[in-house]
């Protein structure tokens, strides 16, 4: 049986700060672009950017956290257009959908057969106001997808999407806990506390006309 890490922490380089303490959650996904608007503790764990987040290439962020038993990762997008971000979702759902096609092939291999219980099958789900996709998933202890049997499973919890249009940012979110702990409908609460942050403001035009008096004036 084949499983998908979606954790990959240890794949992911050091990174300064990425022991923050908790008051600086908020504001590190503040800087992101998104807001919490929920009343929890989340420790960052990982805090690793690649690429300039304040030009205009595409740049990435990666984010994990931990509150109480919650485990969160947030793998950010920024200056990337709606139809690239639809394109990204639909191949991510996609490559998760097929854990559980029931088919295993190999090169060179007899195809191996295997039949994943209706209970650990994702389940399709919207959340948000702007109805945003998510999948609701079981996961292994090393936070894998695709397990066939329910002793395998350690974690059950949410997998999805939010696109910022003002900001051009697609942040994929998983959020998971012990599965003894997992009540879909808290779990849906929590997750949809995540979302996109109102752009920051630009110069007024009296703080233009300001600028623009200052330099004519050689000050």
């Amino acid at each position: 049986m084949l499983c998908a890490p979606f954790f990959f922490a240890a794949q992911l380089p050091a990174a300064s700060g990425a022991r923050e303490r908790a008051p600086d959650f908020k504001r590190t996904l503040a800087e992101a672009g998104l807001e919490y608007k929920g009343t929890g503790s989340f420790r960052i764990n990982k805090n690793y950017r690649r690429g300039d987040w304040q030009g205009a290439r595409p740049a990435f962020w990666t984010l994990t956290a931990s509150g109480g038993t919650a485990k969160l990762r947030l793998e950010l997008t920024k200056n990337i257009g709606r139809a690239q971000a639809g394109k990204t979702m639909d191949e991510r759902f996609l490559r998760i959908d097929a854990l559980y096609s029931g088919a295993a092939a190999y090169p060179g291999m007899v195809t191996t057969e295997f039949e994943v219980p209706q209970a650990l099958r994702p389940v399709d789900i919207r959340t948000g106001p702007d109805g945003n996709r998510a999948k609701m998933l079981a996961a292994t202890p090393g936070m894998a997808y695709g397990a066939g049997a329910e002793d395998l499973v350690s974690h059950r919890g949410l997998f999805g999407y939010i696109y910022c249009e003002k900001t051009s940012l697609l942040a994929q979110i998983e959020l998971f806990f012990p599965k003894a702990e997992f009540l879909p409908e808290d779990a849906l609460k929590e997750f949809d506390r995540v979302g996109c942050a109102a752009p920051a403001p630009g110069p007024s035009g009296a703080e233009k006309a300001a600028k623009g008096a200052g330099k004519k004036t050689g000050r």
